[in-house]
């Protein structure tokens, strides 16, 4: 029981001492548009790709950290600007950055909309472009692409809608030159209202893919998507009982599993956080809903709690998200869970209370442990609704933990 109780407690030091740890570094220029930031160490350092920027269209910019989280070099434009480029995916590839977006073409086609575009490309330390590829084809809008490594092999999955067709999950495999391993094909049909794809690598390459659809469901519900080679293994893993289940993130420490999501079935949108074991081959239980009773309940508020985002650092569970305010601001939370999902200490708010904050991004590797947002500061009177493009500059944080041998998180 003495061990049990000190285990506890020095669990929540921990928990308390990373929530509440120094102020954080701000990567990007101060008058800049910032949105969308993927965080991830690429060598042995951190580094934060976003899409924004001074310029009429966005573009793609990255910038490096010390094991502190204070910007190291220059900000790093990596896209041209010519059409605006979104919602980046950062991995590191020997060292050097892999980043997946979609861009926008500027003209119009018939009927109004816009052609888009699913990229991926390398570059080296100084934003070198080393090779791209496009990854939705030309009679196609190629969007939300997520991208992850896993030994010398690339993994990409998107969402693309070929003219006048159902749009669909589409995967391939490249090597670290950019060579096709497996071309582009479609994996999965999905709804009109996807909009987001999270992934993981698991043991033996399995390529994880969580995404929510409305496809064949009264409401947008949760899937959970395996790649291996040629097999595609597609499971609904949340009740179709009307409610949206939406947005969800996957992370993998061995065979433990976390899934994080928000989920309306309460009324209003509340995250919830589930904890699982794969099977040998890398499995998700048969007939798992990861809504049942072991789902747990993370947040109890009046306003939305959206934008959850999940890793493992040091056996335990980190958790992001972000929910409205009291004060009718955007503020962005984190709390640390052990295996089982039980919750390790309270929430901490990590955001600052004159700001909006954006969608959280985690990485973590064997030396440090990073969390980074964009934080948009509002005009006077401006509702926290406004779109992006009227909230004015914007800041790209970023917050590093580095590992202490011994000590656990810190």
């Amino acid at each position: 029981m003495r061990s049990t109780s000190r285990t506890r407690l020095l669990a929540l030091l921990a928990s308390a001492t990373l929530a509440g740890c120094t102020a954080p570094g701000q990567l990007n220029g101060r008058d800049d548009r910032a949105y969308e930031v993927s965080v991830a160490y690429i060598g042995s350092r951190p580094a934060v790709v976003w899409y924004g920027g001074t310029q009429q269209h966005e573009a793609l910019f990255m910038r490096y950290a010390g094991s502190a989280g204070s910007p190291q070099g220059p900000v790093l434009q990596l896209t041209d600007g010519r059409r605006d480029a979104y919602e980046p995916s950062l991995q590191d590839i020997g060292g050097e950055a892999l980043v997946a977006w979609y861009e926008q073409e500027t003209e119009h086609l018939q009927g109004g909309a816009r052609r888009q575009i699913a990229l991926l490309a390398r570059f080296d330390a100084s934003g070198r472009l080393r090779w791209q590829r496009q990854l939705s084809a030309a009679d196609a809008n190629g969007r939300n692409p997520v991208v992850r490594v896993g030994g010398a092999t690339i993994h990409v999955a998107w969402i693309e809608q070929p003219d006048g067709a159902e749009p669909a999950i589409r995967a391939a495999s490249l090597d670290a030159t950019g060579s096709w391993l497996q071309t582009p094909r479609s994996v999965q049909p999905v709804g009109t209202d996807t909009w987001n794809l999270n992934a993981a690598m698991g043991a033996k390459g399995v390529f994880h893919v969580l995404y929510d659809s409305g496809h064949d469901s009264r409401a947008k519900e949760l899937h959970w998507m395996r790649v291996q080679g040629n097999h595609v293994d597609d499971r609904l893993i949340s009740a179709d009982d009307g409610k949206e289940s939406a947005y969800p993130d996957i992370a993998l420490d061995g065979g433990r599993v976390a899934i994080t999501w928000f989920d309306r079935r309460e009324g209003n949108a509340e995250v919830y956080l589930r904890c699982a074991q794969l099977d040998d081959g890398g499995s998700p239980p048969q007939n798992l809903r990861v809504d049942d009773g072991a789902a747990r309940r993370v947040t109890h508020t009046s306003g939305d709690s959206t934008g959850a985002y999940v890793s493992w650092h040091e056996g335990h569970i980190e958790l992001a998200w972000t929910e409205m305010s009291d004060q009718h601001r955007q503020r962005l939370l984190l709390q640390r869970f052990d295996r089982n999902c039980v919750a390790l200490g309270r929430p901490r708010v990590v955001s600052s209370v004159q700001e909006q904050a954006g969608i959280p991004s985690f990485a973590a590797t064997t030396t440090g442990f990073a969390l980074a947002w964009d934080a948009q500061r509002r005009r006077e009177g401006q509702p926290a609704t406004a779109e992006p493009g009227g909230k004015g500059s914007s800041r790209v944080l970023l917050r590093v933990w580095p590992h202490r041998v011994g000590e656990g998180a810190r």
